[in-house]
């Protein structure tokens, strides 16, 4: 089955691709409706889905289960801020994320990601500023 590429999956990728904070799909909603004020929030669903389906973006469920979606498609690892849920991309895959041991026992890993969870700077600043 063909995609048809239409002016609603361009633009919703363009706010995807130019995005660095893996905004949910109501966020995409949101950015998407300043170019087409009259797109439905269903549209967004289905789009994003097709962005996936095409390999042009991945969606990643953090805490809670809300999903997150990611036009930087390559391998890399996530921070969440507790306290204000921002998502940051890790540079650099932390030590013990190999796959060895799943592999062996039969599993097949088309990608992987690791999260992990604490304060921001930003956060941590505010939190450090507030006590003293």
């Amino acid at each position: 089955m063909r995609t048809r590429a239409t002016r609603q999956l361009a633009t919703i990728y363009d706010a995807l691709a130019g995005a660095e904070d893996h905004p949910t799909a109501r966020q995409v909603f949101q950015r998407v409706r300043d170019h087409i004020p009259h797109i439905s929030l269903g549209t967004v669903y289905r789009n994003l889905e097709k962005l996936q389906q095409q390999g042009l973006a991945r969606v990643i469920r953090l805490d809670g289960g809300v999903a997150h979606y990611d036009a930087r498609i390559e391998a890399h690892d996530h921070f969440l801020c507790e306290v204000c849920g921002g998502v940051s991309d890790l540079r650099r895959r932390p030590a013990g994320a190999d796959c060895a041991d799943l592999l062996a026992d039969g599993f097949v890993v088309r990608w992987q990601t690791t999260s992990l969870y604490g304060t921001c700077r930003d956060c941590a600043a505010a939190a450090a500023a507030a006590g003293s």
